[in-house]
């Protein structure tokens, strides 16, 4: 029959190889995928420990209603913002919460800030004044 998660050949799943080797691609902050206690699958060691964190938050009462990847897109005056391709303009974070009535919503950074990330705050935080948005390192 095969292998349980398809044919996978060295060069990775879209047939392109990374520096490294093959396999799959680098992750451009040198970042490695890891999975919290929870069995989530999650960017970044940083991350999957945040998600233990936030559980331990939620068991204690601390927190409520914990999401992962929670997806919030643009919109302006009414018209969904899009890329010249058609695909909808948003921000996925990597948690959010209620932390008594307020809405927040984290994003684990590690020391670098690029330019994407910069923008995309600023409109989110435009667009969202409600929600509070939190950078955790």
């Amino acid at each position: 029959m095969g292998a349980p998660f398809g044919n996978r050949n060295a060069a990775g799943r879209h047939g392109r190889s990374n520096r490294f080797g093959g396999g799959a691609r680098a992750n451009k902050f040198s970042a490695k995928k890891a999975a919290c206690h929870h069995g989530h699958g999650h960017a970044s060691k940083a991350e999957a420990r945040r998600c233990n964190e936030l559980h331990l938050l939620e068991r204690a009462g601390t927190i409520r209603d914990l999401q992962q990847q929670p997806q919030f897109f643009f919109v302006i005056a009414g018209v969904p913002v899009k890329h010249e391709n058609g695909r909808s303009c948003g921000y996925r974070a990597d948690f959010a919460y209620f932390e008594g009535d307020r809405h927040v919503v984290e994003d684990v950074k590690g020391n670098y800030r690029d330019d994407a990330w910069t923008l995309r705050k600023t409109i989110f935080r435009a667009l969202f004044p409600e929600i509070d948005l939190r950078e955790v390192p």
